[in-house]
């Protein structure tokens, strides 16, 4: 942890202060979007090293010196959950033949070895930091680099509104439970409180 630091200043005069630290917050959740909650993890950026378990919510947050790098372990006690195994197809009732071609499921590939207890598993990010346009002077990029944090591609469409930006809005407002405009100024207020809260 770097401790605070002080520093002489006179006044009537303008100073400039350039922050070397900045404040990471990252949410976590498995491909089915089921948080990754109480789950130990090491953040390091540079030399700084953070060791904890994320929230219920499955977030973590730290400030982290100003570099451009950084790496994210997450350990789980158990590999992520499978999808669930498709239902066996009923049986057709007596005297009607069975569909043509037939149903196949999961129930027709057994395991060809008994199920082991599972090892723990580590899941690594490389991790790209940068400063976020901020929505005072920029907005249209500020609102896109958010949506893309929060998993919602707009495929390269930055400082320019275009088909993808439109439909990563409507994905966001669909997900949120708020009406499916498309606008990116109907969702500005929500986009902060989930990616900059």
């Amino acid at each position: 942890m770097v401790s605070p630091r002080t520093a002489p200043i006179r006044t009537g005069n303008t100073s400039t202060f350039i922050l070397k630290q900045r404040r990471l917050h990252l949410v976590l959740v498995d491909p089915h979007e089921v948080p990754y909650a109480d789950t130990e993890y090491v953040l390091t950026v540079g030399r700084t090293e953070h060791v904890g378990r994320t929230a219920a919510d499955g977030s973590l947050s730290h400030d982290v010196p100003g570099l451009t790098e950084g790496e994210l372990l997450l350990k789980l006690a158990r590999p992520p959950a499978a999808p669930p195994r498709q239902r066996v197809p009923p049986v057709p009732p007596r005297g009607v033949p069975p569909p043509y071609p037939p149903v196949i499921t999961q129930e027709d590939f057994p395991e060809a070895a008994p199920a082991t207890p599972s090892e723990p598993v580590t899941l690594r990010w490389a991790l790209q930091l940068q400063s976020l346009a901020g929505f005072e002077s920029d907005a249209l990029r500020a609102a896109q680099e958010r949506l893309h944090n929060l998993g919602f591609s707009i495929k390269g469409e930055r400082g320019t509104p275009g088909a993808s930006t439109k439909a990563a809005v409507r994905a966001f407002q669909r997900r949120h439970g708020l009406p499916e405009t498309g606008q990116l100024t109907d969702i500005t207020r929500e986009l902060i409180r989930q990616h900059d809260a």
